[in-house]
């Protein structure tokens, strides 16, 4: 029986070697695995962040390029803003001007009128306004003296 107790100590001696070494087996295996991980995942960290600038530096690019053109766009519209308002504003004043010189009669004009009107109420004519001109009441059957008929006798109040 000793026999067989020192086969099986010796079997038992031989299983614990070799579970002793597929845990050695295992414990390579699992620092292999991460090792393997940890590259991978660096590898994929490191590959992001190249695309992930790629892609910012492509953005900026493109967003420069992008302001450019808005900033010209901008500088050209208030240019012509500008002159725009500035036109507008000219021709107002000039026509605001033209206005004043056109419809507005002059200080002497405005005295002038004002004196014949004050002259013409000297003989007590019936004077009106007939349709924005100054109108006086004549009697039409006394008509046609001077050179060329063109004088009328004046129908007093």
């Amino acid at each position: 029986m000793s026999n067989q107790n020192d086969d099986l100590d010796d079997q038992l001696y031989i299983l614990l070697a070799s579970m002793k070494e597929y845990r050695e087996a295992i414990g390579d295996d699992r620092k292999r695995l991460e090792t393997f991980y940890n590259q991978v995942a660096r590898d994929v960290l490191e590959q992001s962040e190249k695309t992930l600038q790629q892609a910012n530096r492509q953005a900026t690019d493109a967003l420069k390029s992008r302001i450019q053109e808005l900033d010209r766009a901008t500088s050209r519209l208030n240019t012509q803003n500008i002159v725009i308002f500035a036109s507008a504003f000219v021709a107002l004043v000039m026509i605001f001007v033209l206005a004043i010189f056109l419809f507005i009669p002059s200080m002497d004009e405005i005295q002038q009128r004002r004196s014949e009107v004050n002259n013409l109420k000297q003989y007590s004519l019936d004077i009106s306004k007939c349709e924005g001109k100054t109108c006086v009441k004549v009697m039409k059957k006394q008509c046609g003296y001077g050179q060329n008929a063109d004088y009328c006798v004046i129908d007093p109040k």
